[in-house]
């Protein structure tokens, strides 16, 4: 199970442990364009990603959906602070292609959490290396043109860049779709 892999990559699970995980989640596949988490909704799941993309958005105060974080394979997908705050979502978890996940819920993660000593460390680790991948992408587009950003982009999510919606990476990259497409069609002509 690839759950068990992504834990296995920082800590090793015993055979116990394993089952345990693989007795206590359910798959589930998720069309294009559903939601994994509506704002305003408490989010009582996570998923791990086996295959297809999610983006996390929100609108903005003239409301813009404004993407701001792609969630792929071998990714935790979530409201990360509603589910450990149990407060509402401040944004929405959409599928951007057909996805298929494994869902932890709260009992299962609290499960994990008494039963699986480094499951919280595991997890810990996870996260901090997505919030870290994302703040250096964000502060790298600082003096970045949308040329360069969209460049940088490519370079760092390529395969984001080849199946997600030209509209989506725009708004992640706080460029318009038209500029977007500008873009492109110049570095095409290159």
């Amino acid at each position: 199970m690839k759950l068990i892999d992504f834990i296995n990559t920082n800590n090793q699970l015993s055979d116990i442990e394993k089952e345990l995980i693989v007795n206590n989640v359910e798959v589930r596949t998720i069309a294009n364009k559903d939601y994994f988490v509506k704002s305003g909704t408490r989010s009582n799941e996570i998923g791990f990603v086996t295959s297809g993309i999610f983006r996390y958005f929100f609108y903005d105060g003239d409301g813009n959906e404004v993407t701001s974080h792609f969630m792929a394979e071998d990714e935790l997908v979530g409201s990360i602070t509603s589910f450990f705050e149990f407060t509402p979502s401040a944004g929405s978890i959409q599928a951007v292609t057909d996805c298929e996940l494994i869902i932890i819920n709260r009992d299962s993660w609290d499960l994990f959490c008494s039963e699986i000593p480094q499951w919280e460390t595991s997890i810990q680790k996870k996260i901090n290396e997505v919030i870290l991948r994302k703040a250096n992408f964000q502060r790298s587009l600082i003096n970045s043109d949308a040329k360069n950003a969209y460049l940088k982009f490519m370079n760092t999510f390529p395969s984001l860049a080849q199946r997600v919606p030209l509209n989506y990476i725009a708004s992640y990259l706080g460029i318009t779709p038209f500029s977007l497409s500008r873009i492109r069609k110049a570095i095409a002509s290159l």
